[in-house]
This record gives structure tokens, sequence and C-alpha cells, in this order.
């Protein structure tokens, strides 16, 4: 569906949606989508209704959300300015598609890509008007990084993205996530990721935010001998609910997740990943970093799963907090649960606050206390740039925290 088409959508006055029934099968109708999909739709729609809205233990949404009206998301392939490595406009065209075409040609495509399966994800599913679907042109040798800024402006948007990497293809993505709204909005993306056996995803996730509200789920389906590395990079934003599930569905499949997170002001964050290691000689590493600030609260629940299947792997779970106020607040909550016999597992966690003797130190070598602090916290941070997919990550990622840490 094209954003000109969407303009149809959003009437309506059910208590659970900004539309109705009656209002999605007219606009379904007239986009000309195919019956299977606007019944697919009500399913969705009526899922949503059915099941109430779950943010976590820690989260509250203080927001009507249902009287905001919906609005399309945008993208764009404009590259940032002076970032070596990234593909050309051209050829990140011909891997990015609109999901209401794929769809029309393909009834079986959610049979084979993974589908988060919250209550938000039912009302993206049951009310988007803009989708992405993103897949490198089969035979297509390496152009680069492929960069997608996915953008949102005021309102309610609903955003579902797919990709897939076929059987022992290898696709490098920079996903993003920009809003533009100055106002109220709340944004919910629906992300669903499918990584053939024997091939190779890196993925690097940037989100800035200002004064949005973004629920954001994503679901990755790792098959044999598969690898997937993602980085994400969390700067700013109201409020931030992130629900992260990775499934290493064969032997071999390999996992490798980061998060880099600066909250400040009044933000709130709150991660959850879950890793199923469902088979033998799987691996999965994941490390999160954060700094909260000023009266913000960053909240991580790390679920790691080992089922008696997945002997011979390897798992490692570890998150780490630097707190800059004595308002800020933070939860590390990481979980194990280990079913096979013959496994290498640890997890760790920490919250902090900033070394005294460390900045006595930097302070004695001549810095000023703010300069002495400012080192310490960008570096912090930055110790996690080493497991960046790509080398240019730092340099994107350098003046927005020096940005924050002058907050």
């Amino acid at each position: 569906m094209t954003q000109g088409q969407a303009n149809g959508w959003g009437k309506g006055a059910e208590p659970v949606a900004p539309f109705d029934l009656e209002t999605l099968r007219e606009a379904s109708r007239s986009l000309g989508e195919p019956e299977w999909l606007l019944e697919a739709r009500k399913d969705h729609l009526l899922s949503f209704g059915e099941t109430p809205p779950a943010l976590g233990r820690y989260s509250r949404l203080n927001l009507n959300w249902k009287r905001l009206s919906p609005a399309p998301p945008s993208s764009s392939l404009a590259t940032p300015p002076g970032v070596v490595g990234l593909a050309s406009m051209k050829a990140m065209s011909q891997s990015v598609h609109p999901l209401g075409e794929v769809l029309r040609g393909d009834r079986a495509f959610f049979d084979r890509l993974p589908l988060p399966d919250t209550a938000w994800d039912h009302l993206v599913m049951a009310g988007w008007q803009n989708g992405y679907y993103l897949k490198r042109p089969s035979g297509r040798t390496d152009e680069g990084v492929a960069y997608l800024a996915l953008e949102a402006a005021d309102g309610l948007v609903l955003e579902p993205l797919f990709l897939e990497v076929g059987e022992g293809e290898e696709f490098s993505i920079f996903l993003h996530f920009r809003d533009l709204a100055e106002a109220e909005s709340y944004r919910v993306s629906t992300l669903g990721m499918r990584i053939a056996d024997g091939a190779r995803l890196k993925l690097f996730l940037l989100h800035e935010g200002h004064a949005s509200h973004h629920h954001l789920s994503a679901s990755f389906k790792v098959g044999k001998d598969a690898a997937v590395e993602i980085f994400s990079a969390w700067m700013g934003g109201r409020w931030r609910v992130a629900r992260m599930q990775a499934d290493l569905t064969a032997p071999g499949a390999s996992w490798t997740e980061s998060h880099l997170v600066f909250s400040t002001g009044r933000e709130h964050f709150d991660l959850d990943s879950r890793v199923r290691m469902l088979e033998h000689h799987t691996r999965s590493d994941v490390q999160v970093k954060t700094v909260a600030a000023g009266a913000s609260r960053a909240i991580f629940t790390g679920n790691l799963l080992m089922e008696k299947e997945a002997n011979f792997s390897e798992a490692r779970l570890s998150d780490h907090v630097l707190l800059l106020s004595p308002q800020a607040r933070a939860d590390s909550i990481p979980g194990l649960e280990i079913k096979a016999l013959d496994v290498k597992a640890s997890h760790a966690a920490s919250v902090g606050q900033v070394d005294e003797e460390q900045l006595y130190y930097l302070e004695s070598r001549g810095l000023s206390p703010e300069h002495a602090r400012r080192l310490l916290v960008v570096g912090f941070l930055e110790s996690l740039f080493g497991r960046a997919p790509f080398a240019f990550v730092p340099q994107i990622l350098d003046p927005l925290l020096e940005n924050r840490v002058s907050l």
C-alpha cells in the first residue's frame, strides 16, 4: 500500500481501536486486497479486542492512544551524509518492497515468516496502512549496508516490517527509526525476520525519539548454521518498550544481541529479550549497557531458555547499568531456564554509579569535573562498540552520546 492509498482509514468508534470492522472492510476492498487478507485483518482485530494489551510489570502507558488519529508511516532511502559503507539508494530500492504488493501475490507469506504475538501486534496487523518487506534480490552481490529510515509523525502509527534472508545469503541492514512528531504520538512497530539455513544477517537498529511513545516487538527465526548479529541504540523518546524474541530452531544457529541505551529527563525504557535455544550446538550472547540520567527509568528483563535438545550449546546474558542521578532508577532482571544436561551458560548484572576514584584520577590529571564525568560515561557505553556489526556505528553514535551527556 502506498501512503496515498492509506487516506481512507480510521473513523470508527469501537472501544478497542480507532477503526471498526466495517471501516476495515470498506478500506480493504477499496484498495483491492484479496479476500483472505481482509479475513486475516478481521481475525487480528478480534484477537486484539479479546486480549488486554500487555506492557510489562514495570511499564504503564500514560497516553490515551485511542483518541489519536491513525497516521501512515513513511520511509526514506536517503543515506545520512558522510557515512561510508552504505548501499546506494538505487541498490536499496531493489530490496524494499511494499508489503501490500507482496501479500497480493504470496498468500503463504506469513506461513514462513515469524510474527510476534502480543496484543499490539494484532492491532498492527489489523489496521496497518503502509508496511515493508525487505529481501536481497537473488544472486545479488553485496553492495554495502542497506539503509532504510522509518519515519513517524503525529497520531497512531501502525508499522509492520518483515525481512527474509534466503539460504546461504548475507544481508547487512541499518534500520533507522526517526520520530518526526513534536506532539504526542504512539508508534507501534512489528518486525518479523526469517534467517534461512546458512544465512547471515547483520542489523544495526537506531532509535531517535522526541515526544513519542514507541512499542516495538520483533521476532527472529534462525535456521541451521545461520548467524545473526543485532546491535541497537536507543537515543531518546518519552516512552519506549521493546520486546525481542529469537528462536534458534536448528543446530549451529548463532545469535549475538547488543543494546546501548541512554535515557534522561523523565524518559521510560523497558527492554524484554527472550532467546529460545531449541536444538544442539547453538550459541547465544546477549549484552546490554544502559546509562540512566535525570529522573528516567530503565528496565531490562532477560529470558534465556535452553530446551532439553540444546545439548552442547553456549549462552551468555549480561546487563550493566550506570546511574547518573539519585532520581534515576534501573531494574535488571536476568533469567535462565536450562533443561539440557550438557551446556555452558552464564549471566551477570550490575547497577552502579560513576566511580569517584576514577573521577578523582582524571581530575588530578587536569580535567574539569564535567569533562572527566563525560569521559567516564561515554567510555562506559563505547566499550560495547566492539560488538557493533559495522565500522561506521561509532561515527554515528559518538555525537549522539556526547549530546545526551550534555543534557
